[in-house]
């Protein structure tokens, strides 16, 4: 048997055990390797296989012209062990010729970025239709899947929660589909503060639509809308007193769950707890996040000594050399 037969056997098993946009990455990623091995028999392929077209993706995605990017590897590395892992259980090879390959820590690593307190200050005080789902996003770290089809029933102001039991996402067409449960899990239950839970109240006085972030005829969104929106939204930021100093022409639903990961790393919040605030299934996801801004404040914690050094102790030094 081939690899590239075996890869859509495997698939087919993940089908109605991922989202749909999961099933499309799993794809976009055996179609790297069945660039490579696909038809080669699973038998006959070697480690030295998997590490060559490992090193090919870290010198090119052919997809993009540019190297591949460190997560996009370790994807598919991951998506040709279990392929392997799946034919041993089926008896087809005895062993797996992916399990243990190395991905290049030279490899580009793709940060997303928290806001700045600046550009934060802008979300909170500039009016706009979106201003209310992008505080949710900000503040509550709800991804934009889960935000478009949040009902006014979803928030509790009293016991200060909003529960994420649903998302919305695109099968191929402008439409989006409401599936039970979130990207990762049927659901998770997040605490709000009082600040957010004050503007979520002024809101709902006025709102006319049961989404708490609605298109203009009161319908939950469409891709299209969603894009026109957020299209205005960032506009409207751009034209707002202080945003010529930011950069928030740039700024994503995906910027703004990220701004939530770090309110709550610079907050205190234990590693565990912020896992399932975010919603990831795997507390991993979250370690490398506060790894990341571990590494960040320790740069600028050294960034503040050299500061100081400069301008007390070694500006000393060098008026009393002269």
């Amino acid at each position: 048997m081939t690899f590239e037969s075996l890869a859509a056997l495997w698939l087919k098993t993940r089908k109605n055990k991922v989202s749909f946009s999961q099933f499309k990455n799993l794809r976009c990623y055996i179609n790297h390797l069945n660039r490579y091995i696909g038809g080669m028999d699973v038998e006959q392929i070697k480690p030295m296989d998997i590490d060559a077209l490992l090193d090919t993706l870290t010198d090119r995605n052919p997809n993009t012209g540019r190297p591949a990017s460190r997560q996009t590897l370790v994807d598919v590395r991951s998506t040709a062990n279990r392929i392997f892992e799946y034919g041993m259980d089926l008896e087809l090879i005895t062993r797996n010729p992916a399990r243990g390959r190395e991905v290049s820590r030279y490899a580009p690593r793709r940060y997303r970025r928290a806001l700045t307190a600046t550009e934060q200050g802008l979300i909170i005080s500039t009016p706009h239709r979106a201003r209310v789902g992008a505080l949710v996003m900000m503040l509550a770290g709800l991804r934009r899947g889960e935000l478009i089809p949040l009902t006014w029933d979803d928030i509790d102001l009293d016991g200060l929660k909003i529960s994420v039991t649903k998302s919305a996402e695109s099968r191929n067409s402008n439409r989006l589909i409401v599936k039970t449960g979130t990207k990762t899990s049927w659901g998770r239950v997040v605490d709000i503060t009082l600040d957010l839970a004050f503007e979520l109240q002024k809101a709902k006085a006025v709102a006319w639509s049961k989404y708490v972030c609605p298109r203009t005829d009161g319908e939950m969104h469409t891709l299209m809308s969603w894009r026109r929106m957020w299209d205005s939204y960032i506009t409207a930021l751009c034209k707002a007193p202080g945003a010529e100093q930011t950069s928030v022409q740039e700024i994503t639903a995906h910027y703004l769950r990220h701004t939530y990961a770090t309110l709550l790393y610079l907050s205190g919040v234990d590693v565990l707890t912020a896992a399932k605030l975010l919603g990831h299934s795997n507390v991993k996801t979250t370690i490398s996040i506060y790894t990341h801004l571990d590494d960040l404040m320790l740069s600028k914690s050294v960034d503040k000594l050299d500061s100081y050094l400069s301008s007390s102790l070694f500006s000393s030094y060098v008026r009393g050399s002269a």
